[in-house]
């Protein structure tokens, strides 16, 4: 099913000047709360049914331009070498572009030299960019050929937890990739909500009317009212530090 916008206005009901040529009828993009789709590709590791190879893990899918570019193999660099984190948090990664399976095969090879670091999760090779195309990676303002640096976190139910989307001249933070994954679990096991600039270390934030003896019982330390609509707790309970750093 499609749906067109016409005439979209403002707050204050006037309508909202929109060039023509902007003008378009949107597909269904995939949003947070989604169940992610199903799809199989050629990969460096082999053939690849989504559904099954993330099965039972957390998920980083990541969409960029091509192989033998500069920023991308800072990325890929990156993610091979804090494998211990993607580990500890249960989390798998995938990256989709279009370049070759020889073409990538040949460019990690160049990426292993190079940071001494073993690329050991999969990249995909997507066919003039169909799977990009689904996923919402292809901005054509940005580049006619390229998919932007789009990234999911998807859960072990298959459902889209966060999205990311990054131009295409400016690299990822994995750190932060890894951050969310983390915050992510430590929401899905206690409920609670993280503050920004948050590390695991830091106070979270009791986002519901929860008693203190709860989360006592969840946390093993009590809240503290911060303000009227902000309560916090420590999380020093070891069971809440599930990275190596």
């Amino acid at each position: 099913m499609t749906m067109q916008f016409f005439a979209p206005r403002g707050a204050d009901g006037s309508p909202m000047r929109i060039p023509q040529s902007f003008r378009r009828t949107v597909k269904w993009l995939p949003q947070i709360g989604d169940i992610f789709p199903r799809f199989v590709v050629d990969s460096t590791h082999g053939l690849l049914d989504f559904w099954d190879w993330a099965d039972g893990h957390w998920v980083l899918l990541f969409s960029h331009p091509a192989a033998n570019t500069p920023v991308c193999t800072t990325e890929l660099g990156s993610i091979a070498a804090n494998r211990a984190d993607f580990e500890a948090l249960g989390a798998k990664a995938l990256g989709l572009t279009v370049s070759s399976i020889d073409e990538q095969v040949a460019w990690h090879k160049d990426i292993e030299d190079f940071y001494g670091e073993p690329i050991w999760f999969p990249t995909a090779h997507d066919p003039e960019g169909a799977v990009s195309e689904v996923l919402g990676m292809n901005h054509a303002k940005e580049h006619t050929e390229w998919p932007i640096r789009k990234s999911f976190i998807i859960d072990p139910q298959m459902r889209i937890r966060m999205i990311f989307e990054y131009p295409i001249f400016i690299g990822r933070s994995i750190e932060e990739t890894l951050r969310v994954i983390e915050a992510l679990q430590l929401r899905d096991n206690t409920g609670a909500a993280t503050p920004g600039d948050w590390l695991d270390d830091d106070p979270v934030i009791i986002a519901d009317d929860r008693c203190e003896l709860e989360v006592v019982r969840t946390f093993g330390s009590v809240s503290k009212m911060l303000l009227p609509y902000l309560r916090v707790v420590r999380t020093d309970d070891k069971r809440f530090r599930m990275r190596t750093r």
